[in-house]
């Protein structure tokens, strides 16, 4: 897809990966449609400010949405919580990472299908497809829309719209938290900037690749997991101990 031109929605565009999402677009021409839970300063774009775990939230942006005709939906929007399992808010991961942009999507549907062209592109996470320790419920989070994701693209596969779909590794983002943050320098983790990763998904919007796995070794992890679990079981056991003095 030439992006010159394309009206776009992002969620979660007021940190992260959002926020240097709308920076890189905006240089290729892209007119932008911003999404967040907070306020944010916009450079000449809609700005809509919503929480999309309500219907009223939700109805807003999709009403915004149709009105300014967008062609791209990324589903950026999402939270984090690591630490112990017990302590986890499992209903605002659930319904931030997998409810939201699924009804968000659903929504707008009839909306894309009018299009000579569109895309919905879900932003995953490696952990989508490795469970690991201290992430429980954004590991399920993650893992549901990658099955949504894939879901999707098929049954759409006869249709205008393209469904993408990217799983990043760790990102250095706010979301993350302090003790995630030194979790990731102790265990030597790579750790991409948000810019980084928007070069990739202005890229890979740009291209039509179904889906992008960012790292090597990330890439191995998750085949491996696949088809050796237990291999993987073992590697994240020995580090179990590091992990847990972080929560």
């Amino acid at each position: 897809m030439n992006l010159v031109g394309s009206r776009v929605l992002i969620t979660g565009a007021t940190g992260g990966i959002g926020s240097a999402l709308a920076d890189k677009l905006r240089g290729q021409g892209c007119e932008l449609l911003l999404h967040g839970h907070s306020t944010r300063q916009t450079c000449n774009e809609k700005f809509v400010r919503a929480d999309l775990r309500t219907s009223d939230g939700l109805t807003r942006l999709v009403d915004a949405a149709t009105n300014f005709n967008i062609n791209v939906l990324i589903n950026n929007c999402g939270v984090n919580d690591f630490g112990a399992f017990e302590e986890v808010d499992i209903d605002r991961i659930l319904n931030v990472n997998v409810v939201a942009p699924m009804l968000l999507s659903q929504a707008l549907l009839p909306h894309l299908r009018a299009q000579k062209a569109a895309v919905i592109y879900n932003v995953g996470s490696t952990f989508g497809q490795i469970g690991y320790p201290g992430y429980v419920a954004y590991c399920a989070s993650k893992h549901a829309i990658k099955g949504f994701n894939d879901a999707l693209a098929r049954e759409l596969a006869d249709s205008s719209i393209r469904v993408q779909y990217l799983s990043p590794r760790a990102v250095g983002t706010d979301m993350n938290g302090d003790a995630a943050n030194a979790l990731n320098v102790e265990l030597g983790n790579a750790v991409d900037t948000p810019f980084q990763v928007a070069e990739i998904i202005a890229r890979q919007i740009t291209h039509g690749d179904s889906r992008v796995q960012i790292g090597f070794v990330e890439s191995l992890q998750v085949s491996l997991n696949g088809l050796f679990p237990g291999i993987i079981d073992s590697a994240l056991a020995k580090q179990l101990c590091q992990i847990k003095r972080y929560f």
